[in-house]
């Protein structure tokens, strides 16, 4: 019998001693790869990856991003812990860049707005694009996922669909009596859940802008249609029933669907000549169908629908967590207005990006948060009713109990 337990004892002692190693060996055997791999494609160069890991196999950081942003609650420490092993000067000298594995890809953190100028300006077109974990959940024909020549065409076509003077102005009369409405129907109420609040009418005002589409029991589906494919957008790589990928990539089906169902009836419309007097006629999707670029060519309905798509997310997802968070910070500080009202550091406001992929809605955002903090500055006051709760920070930051406020006229 003693020899039996002796026996088990050296089995257990040899799994106990042999599991940290084998993990060891993996975590960075991982990295290895990734570095040869890297050393390889650019062999006969001088570049070189920054300092960093990769982390575990198909999962590489990914559980770590997640820890600090959804347990601990503390995303700078993220980053931190990256600067505090890797950075050898005596602060910012490591350039705030570091080589990590995100939600299934290998990524490149840029941290400092030095280094986001420097790769903004320094990088030759078409070398630097946008990288999305599942690049289907915002379309292959997307803006954002489309790179060199065929991006530099499509920005220009959203360009002229989005941000010519004459289409700001009719956003702007849009949006601003939607606004205003949207406003004196939260001071009837008295208590609002703000992130709730400015997404319902900042979405609105996207379809309304984007596709001439009233608020009605579809525009309820599709808004929860995007909300879902916005949380598949930071979720693990995987596609199984259950996971918020597979239901990502339901809601990008059926968002297909509903958008290429509206573009057909609007190209039937134009060549049978009916409706010529809609109201659809100023939007993005008819913008998008119509402009031309200089050889007289125009977009597929690919590249329509996809860019219908990814815009609305752009352009209502964002603007509404950046009101959301304005009259959070406004009403729980009043340091905060003494800080939005002091100039930014030349140079650090990078809020839309850089060089080539500058956002290119930023006009529209940029209106739309205008229209919003004029309004609500001028006519109303509000005030949280948690001031001390907490924030959870994925799929996108926001109070835990939504920034539920009072809210009222002056």
């Amino acid at each position: 019998m003693s020899g039996a337990t002796a026996d088990w004892a050296w089995w257990l002692g040899l799994v106990a001693g042999a599991v940290p190693l084998l993990a060891l060996a993996v975590w960075h055997c991982t990295d290895a790869f990734h570095s040869a791999a890297f050393a390889f494609r650019r062999r006969g160069t001088r570049a070189r990856l920054p300092p960093g890991h990769m982390g575990l196999p198909f999962v590489g950081e990914t559980l770590a991003l997640i820890w600090y942003f959804n347990l601990a609650r503390r995303p700078d420490a993220f980053i931190e812990a990256k600067r505090r092993r890797y950075c050898y000067g005596d602060g910012d000298d490591d350039g705030g860049i570091y080589r990590t594995h995100l939600f299934g890809s290998p990524a490149v953190l840029v941290c400092s707005p030095a280094s986001n100028g420097f790769v903004f300006r320094s990088a030759p077109p078409g070398s630097f694009g946008v990288g999305w974990p599942v690049p289907e959940l915002v379309g292959a024909s997307s803006l954002v996922n489309v790179h060199g020549g065929r991006h530099a065409r499509l920005r220009r076509f959203v360009l002229g669909a989005i941000n010519r003077p004459g289409s700001l102005r009719t956003i702007a009369r849009v949006a601003q009596p939607r606004v205003a409405a949207a406003l004196r129907s939260w001071a009837a109420k008295g208590t609002i859940t703000a992130a709730t609040e400015m997404k319902n009418v900042t979405f609105e005002n996207i379809c309304k802008i984007f596709v001439s589409m009233e608020p009605s029991p579809l525009t309820e589906k599709i808004h929860g249609w995007f909300t879902g494919l916005v949380a598949g957008f930071r979720s693990l790589p995987l596609d199984m029933p259950g996971t918020a990928l597979h239901h990502a990539r339901k809601c990008r089906r059926k968002l297909n669907s509903v958008f290429r169902e509206e573009l057909e009836r609007r190209k039937v419309k134009m060549v049978t000549g009916e409706g010529g007097d809609d109201d659809d006629d100023g939007d993005l999707m008819s913008g998008l169908m119509h402009v031309e670029d200089e050889q007289g060519r125009r977009l597929d309905d690919d590249e329509v629908v996809d860019n219908i798509v990814s815009l609305v997310i752009a352009g209502y997802e964002s603007t509404a967590s950046a009101i959301m968070w304005a009259t959070y910070h406004l009403a729980k500080s009043p340091s905060a207005l003494a800080k939005l009202r002091k100039s930014a550091e030349l140079g650090t406001y990078q809020v839309f990006g850089g060089g080539e992929r500058i956002c290119a809605g930023n006009m529209l955002a940029r209106l739309q948060l205008t229209i919003m903090l004029h309004h609500l500055s001028c006519g109303y006051k509000w005030e949280l009713l948690n001031p001390d709760a907490g924030i959870v920070y994925l799929p996108h930051p926001r109070p835990t109990d939504g920034a539920v406020m009072s809210f009222s006229e002056l």
